[in-house]
């Protein structure tokens, strides 16, 4: 990698960081969530202030609204805000609660559109770009179910598993029966395993741009151990998944 091109990433990934962390970080905080040495660390920051990408205010740095164009591209070039976004609008009425689409990103879910009824019951509060991990959620099952079986395999097992309550699965075997069950039946049904009090349901919904992507919905565990109300939801999604029109991994 040129040192250009060495430079460019590590911008990239102080952006990244500011994904998971705090309404704003100081330069310290960035240096010790990317590893980067302290002086690094400044004159990326630095850089990315006069680019206008961070904003300062005293010893506090925090992205600004000039990040979101460096997905829109992503976004029109799949026709999200005519081909996908009326579709999800179309659904969250139906299950009366929030619906979302996300691609696999590496180690994580990314969520690409949402939506969502002010009624919705539960809501675990993530948006466009939000992350999720993969093995603890309904959606990330579901992306790994879309995986060529010796990829899902390789992913299982190098996979760093971390326990989020008291009923995330943490055995590779069952995790891997779990995955392996959601690629037959086309479906993932998860309760408290990422948030407890939470299930979720998602469906997978074919390939963006060669990568795979699920369709998921939360809601309260008990309205999921309705048999029928499940049902009812599964269909929806798998209603809104066809709407999509997707490509398909090919079998």
């Amino acid at each position: 990698m040129t040192i250009g091109a060495s430079t460019f990433a590590k911008g990239l990934q102080v952006l990244a960081c500011f994904q998971t962390a705090p309404h704003s970080m100081t330069m310290a905080e960035v240096a010790r969530r990317t590893g980067f040495d302290k002086a690094t660390a400044r004159r990326l920051c630095l850089t990315l202030v006069d680019c206008g990408y961070l904003r300062q205010t005293g010893r506090a740095l925090e992205l600004t609204a000039r990040t979101l164009a460096l997905g829109a591209g992503y976004l029109a070039g799949h026709d999200f805000g005519r081909r996908v976004q009326p579709v999800l609008d179309r659904a969250a009425p139906e299950l009366d609660s929030e619906i979302a689409l996300a691609t696999l990103d590496g180690q994580r879910a990314i969520y690409v559109a949402r939506a969502a009824t002010p009624s919705a019951r539960i809501s675990l509060g993530f948006t466009v770009g939000s992350t999720l991990p993969l093995l603890p959620t309904a959606m990330g099952r579901v992306l790994l179910a879309q995986l060529p079986p010796a990829e899902r395999e390789g992913y299982l097992n190098d996979a760093e598993i971390r326990q989020f309550t008291s009923a995330t699965e943490v055995d590779r075997s069952r995790l891997r029966a779990s995955i392996e069950a959601a690629a037959q039946e086309g479906a993932c049904h998860l309760e408290n395993e990422f948030e407890m009090g939470a299930g979720a349901l998602a469906v997978p919904c074919g390939l963006i741009g060669g990568v795979p992507a699920a369709l998921g919905t939360t809601a309260t565990v008990g309205m999921l151990q309705e048999p029928e109300r499940r049902a009812q939801i599964l269909d929806i999604l798998r209603r809104a998944a066809l709407g999509l029109g997707f490509d398909r991994p090919e079998s």
